[in-house]
């Protein structure tokens, strides 16, 4: 014969005789208190790893206790105390999902001002140089020696040297520097000829004292051909 289930309450606790520990109807809980007390409402069942083992293992041995303080007979039926081990046994805990939320941004977003660049203009396009004259070579030292001889003021001389070699005449031109090497100009052009020095452009007429090429006998003017063409080599060289 199957023992009666015990209704839901307060029943002496299986393990400690001195307490009383409350039954569902269906399982043992974990909640306990003193046999002198005062039965209090049904308390909330609580979770835990700890209570469901300590109920586990008191309800196999309970449920003979139950038997004997609730009567029946001698022969057990311990279909019961199984079920309610398997029920425990299958028992599953399934925590609630925690969520946070952040908390909204209440802030204003940061601003940065904005920035005002001015941009510079533009530098004009400095004119373009024509490629130098392939008839330029370099000078002999003896005509550059030549033409420094005839400078009016002392410290200065000729640097980058070129001549053009045309017919009884020789094109020489160069830059003319001071003893710091600072360029005093860029390019000037002399012609010589039979040995005799000429002064073409007009910055070797303003520093030499060689006659002008323009004059007689040359007449050698300072646009000539040749020596718009060594002086184009020489600003070359000076860049």
């Amino acid at each position: 014969m199957t023992s009666p289930t015990p209704p839901p309450g307060w029943h002496p606790d299986p393990v400690d005789p001195n307490l009383v520990r409350y039954w569902d109807g269906a399982q043992w809980t974990g909640d306990t208190r003193p046999k002198a007390g005062q039965t209090p409402n049904p308390p909330k069942k609580k979770g835990g790893v700890g209570k469901v083992l300590l109920v586990v293992a008191a309800v196999l041995v309970v449920m003979a206790i139950l038997g004997t303080v609730l009567g029946g007979n001698d022969k057990k039926d311990d279909r019961p105390a199984a079920a309610a081990a398997a029920t425990l046994a299958t028992t599953t805990t399934t925590a609630a999902p925690t969520t946070s939320k952040a908390a909204a941004s209440t802030s204003a977003p940061a601003t940065t001002p904005p920035v005002t660049t001015t941009q510079a203009p533009a530098a004009a396009p400095r004119p373009a140089i024509p490629a130098s004259d392939p008839r330029c070579a370099p000078a002999n030292e003896s005509l550059v020696a030549m033409v420094e001889s005839g400078f009016s003021a002392s410290g200065l001389s000729l640097i980058n040297g070129t001549v053009i070699d045309s017919g009884p005449y020789t094109f020489l031109g160069g830059t003319t520097v001071d003893t710091t090497g600072k360029v005093k100009n860029r390019s000037d052009v002399w012609v010589i000829s039979n040995g005799a020095v000429y002064a073409s452009t007009g910055g070797a007429r303003n520093t030499t004292t060689w006659p002008k090429a323009s004059a007689a006998p040359l007449q050698i003017s300072p646009g000539d051909e040749i020596v718009q063409a060594l002086d184009t080599c020489v600003v070359n060289l000076t860049r």
